[in-house]
Formats: structure tokens, C-alpha cells, sequence
């Protein structure tokens, strides 16, 4: 603590100045040797009395989580050898604080990928469910028109891709498709994997990839989007808080005219959990690595992957084109 010594009227006082501005970095401890997944664990002060607005973990120069808050507690997974972190705040000024600590990674992380079955052209299957309102905060939001159109030859990669469209005049409404598969609810592993095609990227709001599973008296949502326009970022949803969370992982604005391709790896723990495992998109792989309570559930088991468009404040119509949508599971 920084403290200031003043004398008013032969009285000596003792004043505190800005006690710990600054950022302080609680975990990884500097110079220790660590397994792959590391726990960062920071919180941030400002010394000119503005309240923190965000943190920023960079790993070897590299920007790997961001949080809008004056603390964060986040887990990477990082390759094996010597690291230096650098954890940055700024407050609401623009002030800009700072803080490192460097250390060592042995081994390496091996995420559990997909494999043993696969279900496949999920997007040509017939019989989808949908909903406008559903698709809404707590399941009751406003009402767009939407459709959905199977076997399109163009765009296509297989010539088989289905067409999915939203509308209306209602700004931010939504619309939500499901596909119930069959999937075992009893494996563990899952990888949802797919092809998206967008011809006016700048009308989404966001775009949501999810994976639904109900096994033995539990419901796990595995909730994943990709928010160009408000966290900048793929996002996880933790149903129980009912709230997306941002993963750091950048997702600007979709490249238009072009096949993207998602592939999303999630598992459900041996102690009933969600582990939102990684993302990659366009060829780029980041390790989430985020666990999540699941919820209590009486509805039997399934599976069931979907696929949600978001309508932004002008909700101009726009169109999505599904292809290669597959999920792996073991």
C-alpha cells in the first residue's frame, strides 16, 4: 500500500493513495512448472477511481481470453514449455494497467475428439422442428417469419445443402430449428460439425450452434454462437444462470459469399457436467475448455442438434445454407 505523509497544523496524518492499483495476478504463480491446462486468476484497480471495464490475457504475445469485468478466472490450455503472460485492464477512462508473470507448461493437452459413430447430411434429413417465439429470452420472444428449404443444389457443397431464412419487421427476433437424431444419449463424446453459407453476413445478429442431450434424469444444453455484433465473440451458454458466456474467442462479422466451416467438441463428464472442450473455425482451433452444471431433467433420453438465426435491430431478412452437418459421438 502506498502511503503519503502529510502534516497539517504539527499533526502528522497518514493518507491512503489508490492502495493496489493496478492489475494483481493471483494465479499462475511466477516461475512454476505447470500441467497443460493452466488457471489464470486476476483482478484489476484503477487508480483514477473509474470502475474496470476489461482484462485481457495475452500468452506469448498472443490475445487468448477477454472478460468485461474487474476480475477473471480462466483456464487455457497451453502447449508445453516456457510461457510469459501479460494480463492487461483498462478502466473506463482508458487508462491502461498491466502485469505478467512467466512459467513453464510440461506435457500436453489432448482433447477427446469425435469418432466411433457418425450421423451424417444431418441438414437433408426430413421432419426438423422450429419455432420463432421459442428461440427468445426465456422461450417467449417475439415472432418472425422464417422458413426452411431441403435439397438445394446451389450454394452447395454436396448439392444437397438446406436454405433457412428469417424476416419480419421485429427488431432481434429469432428463429430456432432442432433435428432429434439417433445419437446415443449414454456416449460421452460429441462433435458437431458442419458447413454455413451467407450471402449478407452484416443482418445477423448471431448465429447458434447447438447440441441437446437428455440421459439419465439430466439435460445437458450445449449451447455455442457466434455474436459478431455484441461480444465480438463465440460464446457458451450456461443454462443453469441462464446466460451466455463469452469463451474470448473472436468472431467478427461472417465472411459472405463463402463456405465456413464449424466444428464444435463438447463432452458430457462422468459427474454429470458440460465440458465445452473446443471450437474450430475455418481451420483455426481453440481449446475452451470450460465445465458447466447440467440441469435436472424428466423428459427421457435423446439427442437433438440445432441451428438458430438471431435478427438484429433493423431485422433485415436474411439466409443461411446448411451442408455437411454431422455429429460424432462415442
Amino acid at each position: 500500500m502506498l502511503i503519503k505523509f502529510k502534516f497539517v497544523m504539527g499533526i502528522l496524518l497518514l493518507c491512503n493513495m489508490a492502495a493496489f492499483a493496478g492489475v494483481t495476478i493471483t494465479a499462475p504463480k511466477s516461475g512454476a512448472t505447470l500441467g497443460p491446462s493452466v488457471q489464470f486468476i486476476a483482478s484489476a484497480t484503477s487508480d483514477a477511481g473509474k470502475p474496470i471495464s476489461s482484462m485481457i490475457i495475452y500468452v506469448d504475445n498472443k490475445a487468448d481470453y477477454t472478460t468485461y469485468s474487474k476480475s477473471l478466472n480462466k483456464t487455457l490450455s497451453l502447449s508445453s514449455g516456457s510461457h510469459t503472460a501479460v494480463i492487461k485492464s483498462w478502466d473506463s477512462a482508458g487508462h491502461v494497467y498491466s502485469n505478467s508473470v512467466s512459467f513453464k507448461v510440461s506435457g500436453s493437452y489432448t482433447p477427446p475428439t469425435g469418432g466411433g459413430n457418425t450421423i451424417t447430411a444431418i441438414q437433408a434429413m426430413p421432419s426438423w422442428g422450429s419455432c420463432s417465439d421459442c428461440a427468445g429470452k426465456g422461450g417467449n420472444g417475439p415472432i418472425a417469419p422464417y422458413s426452411m428449404t431441403e435439397h438445394q443444389s446451389s450454394p452447395s457443397m454436396t448439392g444437397n445443402s438446406t436454405r433457412f431464412w428469417i424476416g419480419g419487421t421485429t427488431p432481434y427476433s429469432d428463429a430456432l430449428w432442432w433435428k432429434g437424431v439417433p445419437a446415443s444419449p449414454s456416449a460421452h463424446h460429441f462433435t458437431y460439425d458442419l458447413y454455413f453459407y451467407i450471402q449478407n453476413p452484416s443482418a445477423s445478429e448471431a448465429l447458434e450452434f447447438d447440441l441437446n442431450v437428455a440421459y439419465n434424469g439430466r439435460y445437458y444444453v450445449f449451447g455455442n454462437q457466434c455474436n459478431p455484433k455484441s461480444s465480438h465473440t463465440w460464446d457458451v451458454y450456461d443454462a443453469p444462470d441462464g446466460h451466455w458466456v463469452s469463451t474470448g474467442v473472436g468472431c467478427p462479422t461472417f465472411p459472405a459469399y463463402k463456405w465456413n466451416h464449424v466444428s464444435i467438441a463438447m463432452e458430457r463428464t462422468a459427474d454429470s457436467r458440460l465440458h465445452y472442450v473446443s471450437i474450430t473455425y475455418n481451420g483455426v482451433t481453440h481449446y475452451i475448455n470450460r465445465y458447466i452444471a447440467s440441469r435436472a431433467s424428466s423428459s427421457g433420453n435423446w439427442v437433438s442438434v440445432d441451428f438458430q438465426m438471431d435478427g438484429d435491430s433493423k431485422q433485415t431478412d436474411y439466409s443461411v445454407w446448411l451442408d455437411k452437418v454431422n455429429l460424432s459421438y462415442y
